[in-house]
């Protein structure tokens, strides 16, 4: 068992997903995750001009999100 002890604790801000915890804490059915997908390319060399450019993500995921179901 590992015992880490603090003096004391200040806490700016939590996320959305984020728990503070005090004493013997055993956290069931939670479940967190974030896909994120971003595409812009680069654009490369000299005296280049783009006009009306259109940018494609090709992901390949076939489920991006799963829902969590809680079993009883």
């Amino acid at each position: 068992m590992v015992r880490i002890q603090f003096q004391s604790i200040h806490i700016d801000s939590l996320a959305a997903s984020s728990s503070v915890n005090k004493g013997t804490n055993r956290i069931v059915g939670r479940r967190h995750s974030v896909k994120t997908n971003q595409g812009l390319g680069e654009v490369d060399g000299e005296g280049n001009v783009v006009i009306g450019g259109k940018h494609v993500v090709s992901d390949g995921d076939r489920i991006d999100f799963q829902p969590f179901i809680r079993k009883s």
